[in-house]
């Protein structure tokens, strides 16, 4: 069914010609409370082939990039599509990029045109306009041109709709040069320069072809059993890889999606109307859906907050003895068959036992929690960075399994993902097919033992062709066609691949002993009482955390314990708050909790500032640990200093 696809283009024309009416795209207007607008493939495609023939009247060619400054909406499909069917390249962003981020950009990147999402962004763009004045053409996809500020004559302000209107007339005029471009595209063309917002660094520029991309869609079936009958969330930035893959993945399967957001006000209304099958987000939403879930608890009566914790304990319990009996567990070294057996056997019996009250749980309990989803989701899928234990715990308790995948913007990105039908918990599933995927040293050697933790390497036709501009750092990250991810992990005796944390944050103490901080910051993060969590110690004797509490209910803490408080400030430096802090770290990291006696914490300082993107986090929500470490270079001396 899509083997015979090798672009892009290919995707949508092969989508239109099979479900022409079927809608495609749902969306709301802006700023208005509305029901949701459809979109059909038939409708998506005359909608795109304007678009491209306005962009071609106005001189984009193909080869040439044009940077596109937008958030996620329906209009930025539809362009991103337009682009590729004249064989152009996109350079995305989003709008809460700075100024000299997209300066940088844009003049990097070689672009000559640029789509922004409104006035307000094209003002922000023009404020560095000296460093990118090859640009002689915006276009705007909402909002009016007379509020840009501009007055450069020899600049073109555009409108989307303007443009996709005089295109209705203008494709027929370019009819023969539109169609001689597509058929000219192949799988060996850029479709995307990607700048990937690093921890460190300027941003590099990862260049994906067609190719690149079509290797995720064409291992789409075999991963996940999405259809034409399937409804999608979008609530992801579109410019980053994993969420454009994915709205290409719901292309290909000829699939209807919604655009929504991750904001609890918008996200649960528009849940209950489009009932999705599948929903695709980032472990920090499903933390705050969490969050929201025990805090909602917490405000309501102690009976209900009772049989909560009751049927949740119970319903632990169950999903983690029925992984044990469907072999749902990482194995990393055969074991003994009569160990397998009595493990077994002890399931069996826990789940016959549990059964009755893990269904009761169900009833009373956990399907109200579903129907919030809208209660038809089968499969959401968590991608963009680790999934904590205790919230994959949490829903698979609860009865919706999420399926963790696992890529980067090098690899398009889909390297692997839990199976559907046997999904192995804290693992991010096996390589999808076409991936190949190595564990070895820093010398890109394989290890002999591919069940021990190395660097994981991926090779096929996933990876990028390299760095736009940059050979040195491509050929640093690629030898032999082996793209070296920079994280560490291992495979399962059965081939899923479990991920210990980025080979650059290991931390290394004054003893020698090499400690990875990711898992210690998840079960920090467990605690309500904290927001964000960083690790240090490198070069020191013992570790220490920077920690961010969370804002209210701390507050709340200071109440019902009579502390009183200038402010958020004041409260962070309060014994009582401090010794609290102290009892969580020590309870939550310790030898109990499966932590070796040089992982634990032995000094912390309370930031009152949340790490904030763009500052000390990258546009995934990825800490800038060097930047972090600079920042408060002075508390992490503190720290030290009182130990």
């Amino acid at each position: 069914m899509y083997e015979n696809l090798r672009t892009l283009v290919d995707v949508i024309y092969n989508s239109k010609e099979r479900f022409p009416d079927k809608d495609f795209l749902q969306h709301k207007d802006r700023g208005v409370e509305n029901k949701f607008q459809s979109i059909s493939y038939r409708e998506f495609v005359v909608f795109m082939e304007n678009l491209s023939a306005s962009l071609y009247g106005i001189g984009v060619r193909k080869g040439d990039k044009i940077g596109f400054i937008s958030d996620n909406c329906y209009k930025w499909l539809i362009a991103d599509m337009a682009i590729q069917s004249l064989g152009a390249a996109d350079v995305p962003r989003g709008s809460d990029s700075t100024a000299d981020e997209i300066s940088y950009i844009l003049n990097h990147s070689d672009s000559k045109f640029c789509i922004a999402e409104d006035p307000a962004q094209v003002n922000k763009i023009l404020t560095e306009y000296d460093n990118f004045s090859g640009i002689k053409d915006f276009i705007i996809l909402f909002g009016k041109i007379e509020d840009i500020k501009s007055s450069d004559k020899t600049i073109r302000f555009h409108h989307f709709d303007n443009l996709l209107k005089d295109g209705e007339q203008l494709k027929n005029r370019y009819k023969r040069e539109l169609e001689e471009i597509r058929n000219s595209i192949t799988e060996e063309d850029l479709a995307t320069i990607i700048y990937t917002s690093g921890t460190t660094g300027l941003p590099k520029g990862v260049m994906l072809l067609h190719k690149n991309i079509l290797q995720n869609l064409h291992s789409m079936p075999s991963i996940m059993p999405a259809t034409e009958k399937d409804r999608w969330v979008s609530i992801l930035p579109v410019w980053h890889v994993f969420e454009r893959t994915v709205e290409y993945c719901i292309m290909v399967t000829c699939g209807s999606m919604a655009y929504s957001k991750p904001v609890a006000k918008y996200l649960l209304p528009d849940l209950a109307e489009i009932r999705p099958t599948f929903m695709v987000s980032v472990p920090r939403v499903w933390e705050a859906l969490y969050t929201g879930i025990i805090a909602n608890v917490k405000k309501g009566s102690k009976i209900k907050g009772f049989l909560f914790k009751f049927f949740v304990a119970i319903g632990t319990v169950y999903m983690k003895q029925k992984r044990i009996l469907l072999n749902r567990v990482p194995i990393f070294k055969k074991p003994f068959f009569l160990v397998t057996f009595f493990k077994k056997l002890r399931a069996v019996i826990t789940i016959s036992l549990l059964f009755v009250l893990d269904a009761l749980g169900d009833i009373l309990v956990f399907s109200k929690i579903r129907e919030k989803t809208g209660g038809a989701l089968i499969c959401p899928i968590s991608g963009g960075g680790a999934l904590p234990e205790y919230v994959d715990n949490f829903f698979s308790t609860i009865k919706i399994n999420i399926f963790e995948g696992y890529g980067l913007t090098e690899t398009s990105p889909i390297v692997s993902v839990r199976d559907f039908y046997r999904p192995v918990a804290k693992t991010v599933g096996k390589p999808a097919p076409g991936v190949e995927v190595m564990i070895g040293d820093d010398n890109w050697n394989k290890l002999p033992n591919q069940h021990e933790k190395g660097i994981v390497y991926v090779k096929g036709d996933l990876v990028m062709a390299g760095y736009y501009k940059d050979k040195e750092k491509t050929d640093a990250i690629i030898k032999d066609n082996w793209f070296n991810t920079g994280d560490l992990g291992r495979l399962t005796i059965t081939g899923e691949i479990q991920l210990s944390g980025r080979a650059k944050d290991t931390i290394v103490l004054t003893g020698g002993e090499n400690i990875e901080p990711n898992p210690i910051e998840d079960k920090l993060l467990e605690e309500p009482l904290i927001n964000q969590v960083m690790v240090v110690g490198q070069d020191k004797k013992t570790l220490g955390a920077l920690v961010v509490p969370a804002r209210e209910p701390l507050e709340e803490f200071a109440k019902q314990n009579g502390i009183a408080f200038k402010d958020f400030k004041d409260l962070c430096k309060n014994d009582k708050v401090l010794e609290e802090y102290s009892k969580i770290i020590k309870h939550r990291i310790s030898h109990h909790t499966g932590f070796k006696n040089f992982e634990k914490i032995t000094g912390f300082v309370l930031l009152p500032d949340p790490f904030e993107v763009g500052k000390e986090l990258t546009n995934s929500l990825k800490m800038k640990r060097n930047v972090i470490s600079e920042k408060y270079k002075k508390e992490i001396e503190d720290i030290y200093k009182k130990n």
